[in-house]
């Protein structure tokens, strides 16, 4: 009998803890308060996953268990199309692993790769997720402007359908509503819902959430507009072209290295998220939560692998309680540019209300406090 063959209990529970997921938690920006809500999420009777266990061995990462999946994965679900592109978008970077290895590339471009991907994940942690999909903050436009590109740079889709993927994902997360659903599997989790058709109960989910207010922002709808204009040339022309033409980069060399490996690096670290951040690590805010506080991804993630406060917490700009440009980069950019008035009106919940809300459904001996910033 293949592992895991006695599936867990339904995710879908009537009876409980609706209460648990809403928390009514007030929050303070600069200039005014109001409720901690997860985008303008509309309510409705699809219940929320319940699980207080804090360790899942039915959902660890084993490749004999991705293997018995396969066996039975309903192959007329495929998307075909999608498994060419990651099979061949993967042939590509490790390729430039292999150049990289064996030290190809010029130091330019090893120069250019760190800082390409640092600024891709960056307008996905600090432009799509926080100040689009939670509106944890306010920037000016030149600002709103430059996470754009970056959004495009890290190429996993227009600001728009991010977005809302993303308050669907707060809303019902780890149910069959919820395009990443951990319950499925990390290999699913973390890349294999790109290559198979979405569930339903997803399709349902985005038309009940309300996201006409991402389109009132110029810079969103213009980048939905226009998207994959703009992102094939951000992501893969300009980290190809520019290698080649300033410092004399092989073009495949630039191509593979610049643009694959630097995008490879974006894209697993944000799909690491939806895996390890939703099977792996502690929960000491909200143990009915699928969503782990992570010590190895929180700074691999630039801050986002702080899951579990998160999650309880959609709305604070800081995504954490833990601080330092090491563990959580995404914060101390946004607190930098504060300073100079470039974001402004940040939302943050008191340490009231998280040791409230610790109390009432989390774990306070596993909690690490945040370290306060000196420099304040």
């Amino acid at each position: 009998m293949p592992p895991n063959s006695s599936k867990p209990d339904s995710p879908f529970k009537q009876d409980e803890v609706q209460k648990n997921r809403s928390d009514n938690i007030e929050v303070t920006s600069t200039d005014k308060q109001g409720e901690c809500q997860q985008g303008n999420l509309p309510e409705d009777d699809f219940p929320a996953a319940v699980d207080y266990d804090d360790h899942h061995p039915e959902l660890e990462f084993s490749f004999k268990q991705m293997y018995y999946d396969t066996l039975n994965l309903d192959w007329s679900k495929v998307l075909w199309d999608m498994v060419f592109c990651i099979v061949a978008f993967h042939a590509f970077t490790f390729y430039g692993v292999y150049l990289a290895v064996t030290l190809q590339p010029r130091w330019q471009s090893w120069v250019l790769v760190p800082i390409l991907s640092y600024a891709g994940g960056l307008g996905i942690t600090m432009g799509t997720h926080r100040l689009w999909t939670h509106k944890a903050f306010k920037a000016v436009l030149p600002v709103r402007i430059a996470l754009m590109l970056m959004n495009s740079l890290a190429f996993q889709e227009s600001i728009y359908l991010w977005c809302q993927n993303h308050r669907v994902h707060h809303k019902w997360s780890d149910t069959d509503r919820d395009f990443t659903n951990s319950r499925r599997g990390f290999f699913f989790a973390h890349m294999g819902w790109k290559m198979y058709q979405t569930h339903p109960e997803v399709i349902k989910g985005r038309k009940m959430i309300d996201c006409s207010d991402l389109l009132e922002d110029p810079v969103v709808k213009f980048q939905n507009d226009y998207y994959y204009y703009i992102a094939m040339t951000v992501s893969f022309i300009l980290p190809t072209l520019v290698p080649y033409y300033f410092w004399d980069e092989g073009l495949f060399t630039a191509f593979c290295t610049c643009g694959c490996l630097r995008l490879a690096i974006t894209l697993h670290s944000t799909w690491c998220i939806n895996s390890v951040a939703h099977l792996y690590g502690y929960k000491p805010y909200d143990k009915s939560m699928h969503a782990f506080e992570n010590p190895f991804l929180g700074p691999f993630a630039l801050g986002e692998g702080w899951h579990n406060y998160h999650h309880a917490f959609p709305r604070d700009y800081r995504c954490s309680e833990m601080d330092g440009w090491g563990i959580n980069f995404t914060t101390k950019v946004i607190q930098f540019l504060s300073k100079y008035g470039l974001v402004y009106d940040l939302v943050t919940v008191d340490d009231e209300h998280v040791e409230r809300r610790i109390a009432r459904t989390g774990n306070a001996a596993i909690r690490i406090k945040r370290k306060e910033n000196k420099t304040k």
